[in-house]
């Protein structure tokens, strides 16, 4: 496989808590089935925060852009690998690596993108 893209992304989960307390936030950025896992767990702020910056990373390492965050869509595998899933036509032949990871202060993701 070759290697077309790579993103990268840090954000404050006290920025992404904030932003979650405003009306209608999380619904135009997060998936319902995103907000679901992230509010059923027990720090639900650094959930949706590495979610948020895994979609930044995801769309940094596109060749494409116009992607709507609510279109790139993170989930996890019954091992608890993430994965994520890019709701564009354009992604046809491209397959979507990331790895995630959060502390109470900071989330980060790195995204690769194959062809």
């Amino acid at each position: 496989m070759e290697t077309i893209g790579l993103g990268t992304d840090i954000v404050e989960v006290k920025r992404i808590a904030q932003f979650a307390q405003k009306p209608g936030a999380l619904e135009r950025i997060f998936s319902a089935e995103e907000i679901a896992y992230c509010q059923a767990r027990k720090n639900q702020f650094e959930h949706l925060a590495v979610r948020f910056a895994a979609k930044e990373a995801v769309y940094k390492a596109l060749p494409f852009a116009g992607v709507a965050f609510k279109h790139i869509r993170v989930s996890n595998l019954e091992s608890g690998r993430p994965q994520v899933c890019v709701d564009d036509e354009r992604m046809k032949g491209l397959t979507v690596l990331v790895s995630l990871s959060h502390t109470r202060e900071y989330a980060t993701a790195v995204a690769v993108v194959q062809k």
